[in-house]
């Protein structure tokens, strides 16, 4: 079925679900890959760019997911917990959850900021997205967004670690449903979860002190350290007809 279920959650936020994860740990993955990539020839810089083209390309899908993702669960309340009595557990999983459900907007938010004013190069692969309304390029404000994407980065990289941590506990030692309700659909029969918006302050609070602190230790603006290519042939834009 597609609408949740008392039992599990149903066939469009589990296929949400895997496809956020797999879009956002493929956009990190590519990232990390990057940051270990050579620039010293204008072949290096060439597929430098290509790469980062998909990676931000890969960025922008994650966040339309997520969109459509949040979208579709404040529509269809999912199953609560399976284990309500253990408050103390029930709190900290749903702050990750939290903490997870922003960072699915701002990791590649940041990224796609980032992209809007830094330098011109490496396109979106999609027909749109080459810029954001009201954001206009700035080479002074390029290594702040580039700091704050990348420690959200390393951040949603924990949050997720925790995350997939809490599901093998379930697994190995509960020796419950929790990771059934999300892979199959089934589980036993729960109350429907209620909300909880404390802990959503908590969670935004926490993000905002990750931007924060990523502002703070931002590096000064610099050289643009692909200016000695610049006179190379950039990447042709998506044909928005095509």
């Amino acid at each position: 079925m597609t609408l949740h279920r008392s039992n599990g959650y149903g066939l469009a936020a589990r296929v949400l679900h895997w496809l956020t994860a797999l879009a956002i740990l493929a956009a990190i993955a590519l990232g990390l890959i990057m940051t270990n990539m050579p620039a010293e020839t204008e072949a290096d810089v060439a597929r430098l760019f290509q790469a980062f083209s998909i990676h931000k390309t890969i960025g922008v899908t994650a966040l339309a997911i997520a969109v459509l993702r949040i979208f579709w669960t404040f529509r269809n309340p999912v199953p609560g917990p399976l284990h309500p009595e253990r408050r103390v557990e029930t709190w900290l999983a749903r702050l990750v959850h939290g903490l997870l459900w922003i960072g699915l907007i701002a990791l590649p938010l940041t990224g796609w900021l980032y992209h809007s004013v830094a330098p011109g190069f490496a396109p979106i692969l999609w027909p749109f997205g080459q810029s954001l309304p009201f954001v206009a390029p700035n080479d002074v404000a390029a290594p702040t967004f580039r700091a704050i994407h990348g420690m959200a980065a390393w951040f949603i990289l924990a949050i997720i670690a925790l995350h997939v941590l809490g599901a093998l506990k379930h697994v190995v030692i509960d020796k419950d449903a929790t990771l059934a309700r999300m892979t199959k659909g089934t589980g036993p029969a729960v109350a429907p979860a209620q909300a909880a918006p404390a802990i959503a302050v908590m969670a935004l609070a926490i993000w905002i002190a990750v931007i924060v602190l990523a502002v703070l230790t931002a590096p000064e603006p610099e050289t643009d350290p692909f200016a000695p290519f610049d006179d190379i042939a950039p990447l042709p834009l998506p044909d928005a007809g095509g």
